[in-house]
């Protein structure tokens, strides 16, 4: 009897145990905190958002790919991507994603980084941008425009 009371004790502890450690995995290199913020708020307070993650909506505007200049034959060039995101008024902030982005110029995107005062990437310098993390593609809806308008 008192061996099946420990059987018992044994599986549910068993039990538990699994159940706590069955959350989604989500990759650290996508995953993010960040606040959904406006890009106007986001110039007007550069040092309250500097080194945090922020979620920007806007459109793509000068769109280009670049590259990092080797210094040594041996190293291989890395590919970037920059733009600047724009809101409806045309208030913008540079945008720094590395590789090439599959977007086009005039394209709605949300921009998902870390905005950064300063930020230097092998070779190249870039001042106040957003690391990108993540872009997606967004399809601004009936609310969105309502909302824009509201504060005109």
């Amino acid at each position: 009897m008192k061996g099946n009371l420990y059987i018992f004790i044994f599986i549910a502890a068993l039990f538990l145990t699994l159940t706590s450690c069955t959350h989604q995995w989500q990759d650290p290199d996508t995953s993010l905190a960040t606040q959904s913020i406006s890009i106007a708020s986001l110039i007007s307070s550069r040092d309250a958002y500097d080194s945090s993650g922020v979620s920007l909506i806007g459109k793509v505007w000068n769109l280009q790919v670049g590259s990092t200049k080797s210094q040594n034959d041996n190293v291989m060039e890395e590919t970037y991507t920059t733009f600047i995101l724009a809101d409806r008024m045309g208030t913008g902030v540079d945008v720094y994603a590395p590789g090439e982005v599959p977007i086009a110029e005039g394209d709605f995107v949300r921009v998902v980084g870390i905005y950064r005062k300063e930020f230097q990437n092998t070779g190249d310098y870039f001042s106040n941008v957003v690391d990108a993390v993540r872009i997606e593609e967004w399809n601004p809806g009936f609310n969105y425009w309502i909302r824009e308008f509201e504060f005109d």
